[in-house]
């Protein structure tokens, strides 16, 4: 009787459980991304030591079923199917220097992986690194071992993995890229079944154009308007954008600070990232741009005073929370 443990049964769980790991990744979903990830990597490792021979994959611990299943000296599998686990697997792997060393600092990391994928469901991962170099660092060389296509296993993550795999880009860089890789592939899961046009009608219906008063502080206001996405390419997100008392009167000179895409929830939490993200970091607005505020302040006296621009008074033909 043929084995159900297999390396092509193993090989597609690990592919599997990687596609939810990245999927849990994007969401900031650190837990869920590490049990992921952690089964994704003993399920390759273990396919990878059954393509070797299915031998490799049994305990040694006195217990000898697994061991004559895999032997074909009885013609009928265990009840309990019982194999390596993957700290053993991964120990076999290295001894076959298929997997590094130890010492060596990719060790270390893919240990500390696997040790928080069997903890994380008791201890919490609040703080931890995240593994995800390590995860797909790990999984490249189990493909490259066993001859299988990068893009294969990978699928819609693919561009994502070439992001976390450059080497040529800084640590913001890469860390934009791939959170604009990760909002892309959410918009395409997330409108795949709408009609065409659907997409461009909801845009229209929500999308809201001009410059927003958001919050005044002291020395400073922050302003909103509406920009293109880098992620997704729609012209859904809410760029922010801020100036201090000393700008010009009727020539804005703002500083982006932040966005935030309706579409595809992608984000950018300082100028800095904004940069890397391609957008320009200093926008200029008139005046005549400013369309409202949107917290509503009692009156207009007390609004032009707080935002300590010394913009003109407007003519009140409109509510006091309409510019």
């Amino acid at each position: 009787m043929d084995s159900p443990v297999t390396f092509d049964r193993l090989y597609e769980g690990a592919k599997r459980f990687a596609h939810l790991a990245m999927d849990a990744h994007a969401g900031e979903d650190q837990e869920v991304f590490l049990l992921h990830a952690g089964v994704s990597v003993e399920r390759f490792a273990k396919a990878v030591l059954a393509r070797v021979h299915p031998t490799l994959l049994t305990e040694v611990n006195g217990r000898d079923d697994m061991l004559l299943h895999f032997a074909g000296a009885v013609s009928k599998p265990p009840a309990r199917l019982r194999t390596v686990g993957a700290s053993a697997a991964i120990s076999r792997l290295r001894k076959m220097d298929v997997l590094p060393q130890k010492p060596n600092s990719e060790a270390d990391a893919l240990d500390g992986l696997i040790e928080l994928r069997n903890g994380v469901a008791h201890l919490g991962t609040d703080g931890v690194e995240d593994y995800l170099e390590t995860f797909v660092a790990t999984v490249d060389r189990l493909l490259q071992h066993v001859g299988q296509d990068r893009g294969t296993f990978w699928e819609s993550w693919s561009d994502a993995v070439r992001v976390v795999q450059d080497d040529r880009a800084d640590r913001l860089q890469k860390a934009v890229r791939l959170r604009m890789n990760q909002a892309r592939h959410r918009f395409r899961t997330r409108f795949a079944d709408l009609p065409e046009g659907a997409v461009d009608g909801v845009e229209e219906a929500v999308s809201e154009r001009g410059l927003t008063v958001v919050e005044v502080g002291p020395g400073k206001a922050l302003f909103q308007t509406l920009s293109r996405c880098p992620a997704c390419g729609r012209e859904a997100a809410a760029l922010f954008l801020a100036v201090d008392e000393n700008s010009p009167l009727f020539d804005l000179e703002l500083t982006t600070e932040s966005l935030l895409c309706g579409r595809c929830g992608f984000r950018l939490s300082s100028t800095d990232e904004v940069e890397a993200a391609g957008l320009p970091t200093v926008i200029r607005h008139s005046v005549e741009d400013l369309t409202r505020t949107v917290a509503e302040i009692p009156a207009p006296g007390e609004r032009l005073a707080t935002i300590r621009l010394r913009l003109p008074t407007v003519q009140q033909t409109a509510p006091y929370n309409s510019w």
